[in-house]
């Protein structure tokens, strides 16, 4: 599925990297391929294979052996998902009172789904907040 809120129309998955990638580098953890594997829950090969479609997009930096890091886009495209999914999760838990424990998986399939516009207008709608239920800051964009 390709998402339609993206200037580069990377699919869920490859913003799924991306994500992890910028939760690793924001958790001040080295991000390599088997951190992100391990983080992700796949093997180190599938990895590696999908950071050469990233760093073909321009979304990494991913050197054969070493830190992997994100391009200025990449680092955009996963402030923006990370923004998107605290929101979906703020929404979830305080408007639709769904337990802290169900918002995350949910929280998951939507930040790939809200456009930009809906992300600005939830957040206005939600009283800009600054913090998601389970207390992660989120990111100002």
């Amino acid at each position: 599925m390709r998402t339609k809120n993206s200037a580069r129309n990377t699919s869920d998955t490859q913003e799924n990297y991306v994500r992890a990638i910028f939760l690793l580098d924001n958790a001040e953890k080295t991000v390599t391929v088997t951190a992100l594997a391990k983080k992700l829950h796949l093997s180190k090969s599938t990895v590696s294979e999908r950071l050469k479609e990233l760093a073909s997009e321009g979304l990494v930096v991913a050197p054969h052996y070493g830190k992997i890091t994100l391009t200025p886009a990449g680092t955009i495209l996963g402030e923006k998902l990370t923004y998107k999914h605290r929101l979906a999760e703020v929404f979830l838990h305080q408007t639709l009172k769904m337990p802290k424990r169900a918002i995350h998986e949910e929280a998951e399939q939507l930040e790939h789904a809200i456009s930009d516009e809906v992300a600005r207008r939830l957040h206005k709608f939600l009283k800009n907040p600054t913090h998601d239920p389970h207390g992660s800051k989120i990111p100002k964009l």
